[in-house]
């Protein structure tokens, strides 16, 4: 028999690694299922309590489910089942041309390029009326949001299904702008950069736009939230997601914290040479990327970076390998790894080498830009930059094969 809470895996990376923790953490039964099983008919053989969507990339998720993974989640949902999402996995849910088409709503259109340049905790106001905010919490309160997209509704006509459960209220203290502390800045400061400058800092979404939204879908429902509750240590957050857990899966004598994680402070149970091997080249990339002050400590678990550097391809690779090394090996992991661990360590400590050159010839580059200005580019570094982290900002090229490698592991590691 299935698990009562089932966690959608593919293209994740370290979404579903944090989602995986803060389950396990509240004492939630869980297992991921990937998006194979479910086009093969998983949902529908042992129907779960609650399918679970964690961040990452709407577009690559969408692609893996192919049309019979649409199908059976849509049908799973209408025939009773309960869908919780999260930034990537809510962006699913919605109505456009790479969406499960659960909800009526759309991914909003981004005004103003700063609106994608936003993380860390923000200020929410509840729907004091919702079954679905947790009368323990007050009605505003601080979550964390990780580059979040938007809800958008129909521009032809409203849908009274659609609720909106809490509403932006503004930036917590630990809110940043891509690399500026956006959040410890006073208001009056923030106020004379726009009338001095014009320069308006704080995106408009902050300001009443919907955060999390829920509704009905044939028989079943769906939960869709921009903030990450199973953000370790954010405790309004994660009392929020234990609520959820229990109304939408009936979970009982869940806790209500997930604990700050450390991923370099993990104990090793999954003790491979491979593993170790890359865990080293992984260190080595990332203080290449810290010494040329392109990269910085975020925190315990995620880098940040100067606008443009690929901090957080990085970050999830980081995360993923210190979150497999901290694993039980199991039979289905150890086969895998025989295979996969040789070639992904040797490809890792390459890509390692790499990025020992490329930042201190990055930041080389940005500083010659500033003397002899913006054609200063080099077309050579443009073109490794695009081989080790693709064209976009999910963590493609080298990096991306290389999560690729990591989240099967991971898959099997879980289950």
């Amino acid at each position: 028999m299935a698990a009562p809470i089932r966690v959608l895996w593919d293209h994740s990376h370290l979404w579903g690694l944090l989602l995986c923790r803060g389950l396990a953490a509240l004492g939630a039964d869980f297992s991921p299922v990937s998006c194979r099983e479910v086009a093969s008919g998983e949902l529908w053989r042992d129907p779960p309590r609650l399918l679970c969507v964690p961040g990452g990339f709407a577009r690559r998720k969408f692609a893996a489910l192919g049309p019979a993974g649409v199908r059976a989640v849509r049908g799973y949902v209408a025939g009773g089942g309960c869908y919780c999402g999260f930034c990537g996995g809510a962006g699913l849910a919605l109505s456009h041309a790479d969406g499960l088409g659960l909800c009526s709503w759309t991914r909003r259109a981004f005004a103003d390029r700063l609106d994608h340049l936003v993380s860390g905790h923000v200020k929410l106001r509840l729907d004091p009326d919702s079954p679905l905010c947790p009368p323990s919490l007050p009605p505003s309160l601080t979550v964390p949001v990780w580059w979040p997209a938007g809800f958008a509704p129909p521009e032809d006509e409203a849908d009274p299904d659609v609720v909106v459960v809490a509403a932006y209220d503004g930036a917590g203290p630990d809110l940043m702008l891509a690399d500026i502390a956006l959040g410890a800045m006073p208001g009056e400061r923030l106020s004379a950069c726009r009338r001095r400058f014009g320069l308006r800092l704080t995106p408009a979404f902050l300001d009443d736009g919907a955060c999390v939204v829920a509704g009905r879908f044939g028989q079943g429902r769906y939960v869709l939230s921009h903030a990450h509750l199973e953000t370790p240590d954010s405790p309004e957050a994660n009392a929020w997601l234990a609520h959820l857990l229990g109304l939408l899966a009936r979970g009982d004598g869940l806790g209500s914290r997930v604990p700050a994680w450390d991923p370099a402070s993990e104990p090793v149970r999954f003790d491979d040479p491979h593993l170790a091997a890359a865990g080293r080249a992984m260190d080595r990339a990332i203080a290449a990327g810290l010494a040329a002050r392109l990269l910085f400590r975020r925190n315990s678990w995620l880098l940040g970076w100067r606008p443009g550097m690929p901090g957080f391809p990085l970050s999830s690779l980081a995360a993923m390998l210190a979150g497999a090394a901290a694993l039980a090996p199991n039979a289905a992991a150890l086969a895998y790894w025989r295979d996969a661990g040789p070639d992904f360590a040797a490809r890792l400590c390459a890509f390692a080498d790499r990025l020992e050159v490329y930042f201190p010839a990055r930041r080389l580059e940005i500083t010659l830009s500033l003397v002899d200005g913006p054609d200063r580019a080099d077309a050579g570094l443009a073109a490794e930059g695009r081989e080790l982290f693709g064209q976009g900002p999910g963590g493609g090229g080298l990096c991306g094969e290389l999560a690729a490698v990591l989240d099967g592991l991971l898959w099997r590691l879980l289950a």
